[in-house]
């Protein structure tokens, strides 16, 4: 059993260039691990679009693919997994709206002997965006999600 599973939380933030989050990470068992994330949306804010963030949570459950040991014990793995994530936020070029979805996660994590784990990802996800206006509702696909697929997340975790 290798030292990544002997502990099997992390904690730590995230960042990419369409939000800055907190990251928990929970290992089920030796083949799968839990994602939880609270992310300040800033795609708006990073474009000069926008004054204020929106927030969202998403949860994920991610299976490890492949996982090399080193000779001085640190870990690379890589991983994959369907999940959830819904908020509200400025959708590309729309007003401020709630959204919901289905979340995709793949992506490569070393993990060092420090208790220090590294991690890069993809977070793609389709969904809905509501926007409630005073004169009406507008319910359309949710396009931030589809730029996550081609933004890359770097998470770094403390594990515990």
């Amino acid at each position: 059993m290798s030292h990544v599973h002997a502990q099997p939380k992390s904690i730590g933030t995230s960042y990419s260039l369409s939000s800055i989050g907190i990251a928990y990470e929970h290992n089920l068992n030796e083949e799968c691990f839990i994602n939880v994330g609270l992310q300040s949306e800033m795609l708006g804010v990073f474009m000069n679009r926008k004054n204020d963030p929106g927030l969202s949570a998403s949860l994920s459950c991610n299976f490890n693919i492949i996982e090399w040991k080193s000779r001085n014990d640190n870990i690379i793995s890589f991983f994959a997994g369907p999940g959830i994530a819904f908020g509200i936020a400025d959708d590309f070029r729309k007003d401020r709206g709630y959204f919901i979805g289905l979340k995709g996660r793949i992506g490569a994590e070393c993990s060092f002997d420090r208790h220090i784990s590294i991690s890069a990802s993809l977070n793609p996800m389709i969904g809905s965006h509501l926007v409630i206006m005073e004169e009406h509702v507008e319910m359309k696909y949710y396009r931030n999600g589809l730029i996550n697929a081609i933004l890359p997340e770097i998470s770094i975790k403390y594990m515990f």
